[in-house]
């Protein structure tokens, strides 16, 4: 009996995320990935007569930031919105009346997302590739760590959305925190410098908080080591903690998703 309940979770969560998935590339992923190309391709144009000779590495620096930060916004939108407008439009109670595990609901809606923003950044890694094959880019093995790096970012990104949306009572107020904390992330070494160096009271206790409690995303900015020497391939030491910092953190976020929306009334 066990395995069939588990079955029937898994069974409903990857039903729910092949729905999440389709409905999100509908309305926004690849809208917004078409709009990427545009951009980026007349970005193109005016680096050619800005960048001089370094046209190939401030296309290469300018589009894998543009990537993060519009899979980042895609992610984060839709987290924030996609239960709290299930909550509003009633349809969560058709849903979870089949009956439709909770943990199943919110595995499905977590698991589509990403499967969805992934699917809009895969077409803006390919528009990226062809511009800088173009320039005469040679390739190089830190590209793909970047991408890595991002990916892991969008899972946190993710969980905390839909963390936050089930905290807050509107889309506003759950995409806001989750850029704060998205933003904070990538501040975690500094905050970590200034503590033994900072004045005690209520500022050091805030820092402390935000050292544990924030997601250190600087550990899965593969982004900055673009010119680094292979420190890990793919599947190193670096590689490997990143990972499992990532299942760490966002399994520990999903639960106390989880554990609030078992307290929802529906």
């Amino acid at each position: 009996m066990p395995a069939y309940f588990l079955g029937h979770e898994l069974s409903t969560a990857f039903a729910l995320a092949r729905h999440t998935f389709q409905e999100h590339l509908r309305n926004r992923s690849f809208s917004v990935a078409v709009l990427f190309s545009g951009v980026l391709l007349y970005m193109s144009v005016l680096m050619g007569v800005l960048a001089v000779d370094q046209e190939v590495r401030v296309l290469l620096d300018f589009g894998l930031s543009f990537i993060e930060l519009m899979a980042f916004a895609m992610a984060a939108f839709g987290a924030a919105s996609g239960v709290l407008r299930e909550m509003e439009t009633k349809t969560i109670y058709l849903i979870l009346s089949r009956p439709v595990p909770r943990a199943a609901f919110l595995s499905g809606r977590c698991l589509g997302l990403i499967g969805s923003t992934g699917a809009a950044v895969l077409a803006m890694v390919l528009v990226h590739l062809s511009l800088l094959w173009l320039k005469g880019w040679p390739g190089q093995w830190s590209y793909a760590a970047a991408l890595y790096g991002i990916g892991l970012k969008l899972i946190i990104a993710v969980v905390v959305g839909i963390l936050f949306s089930l905290l807050s009572t509107s889309t506003l107020s759950a995409l806001t925190m989750t850029t704060i904390v998205w933003t904070l992330g990538h501040f975690i070494p500094e905050i970590e410098f200034l503590l033994p160096r900072g004045a005690g009271g209520p500022a050091a206790v805030f820092l402390q908080a935000g050292a544990y409690l924030l997601p250190n995303l600087q550990l899965l900015n593969f982004r900055d080591r673009l010119d680094a020497p292979p420190l890990a391939m793919p599947g190193g030491e670096l590689f490997w903690i990143a990972a499992g910092y990532t299942l760490f953190y966002s399994t520990a976020c999903f639960g106390l998703a989880y554990a609030l929306f078992r307290k929802r009334e529906f």
